[in-house]
């Protein structure tokens, strides 16, 4: 059984715990995290998705998952990039881009979305096959592409923002 922290819509703890999987009352957030790694080709690295309980299986999405009880969003952005591609981070290698509070659905959210730039060549990448099926690079174009083919995760709507990936055309070196 996972648990997570629960938080308020301003991201305040609430010193209350939730079992994955469960519905959520109104006023509760659990955390996302979001981790795009992009290379100076313009880039980035995405996976597809192994696991059956993901929202969309067998998907393309970017590296994603829920701190751990106690865990902040930083934290859980470097230990799933680790988890899931063997990549090591450092926490000032990843910079905040945008933090989404989204209650789409009865899915209460409050997703922390970084990015940094990394070349990492894909043999270096180790992948968590219970996880990740494979790994390739794409760029922003092709990457909204895919998901007008329902190919990739469609991050708008499932956190129901207006263009969750007009965050990636604001970053700048």
């Amino acid at each position: 059984m996972e648990y997570f922290d629960l938080y308020d819509e301003q991201g305040n703890y609430l010193h209350k715990t939730a079992m994955r999987g469960k519905i959520l009352k109104d006023g509760e957030y659990f955390l996302v995290v979001h981790v795009w790694i992009e290379n100076d080709d313009g880039e980035f690295l995405i996976q597809q998705r192994a696991k059956k309980s993901d929202p969309i299986p067998h998907q393309w999405a970017i590296t994603s998952g829920i701190p751990d009880q106690g865990e902040g969003p930083l934290d859980a952005a470097v230990r799933e990039t680790e988890e899931e591609l063997g990549i090591t981070l450092s926490k000032k290698q990843l910079n905040k881009r945008a933090q989404i509070v989204s209650d789409h659905n009865r899915y209460n959210t409050i997703t922390h979305v970084y990015h940094t730039y990394a070349n990492i060549p894909l043999d270096a990448v180790t992948i968590d096959k219970k996880e990740v099926l494979r790994v390739k690079y794409a760029t922003l174009g092709e990457i909204l592409a895919m998901k007008e083919a329902n190919e990739f995760w469609d991050y708008s709507r499932l956190l129901g923002v207006e263009d969750y990936f007009s965050i990636l055309r604001t970053v700048q070196r």
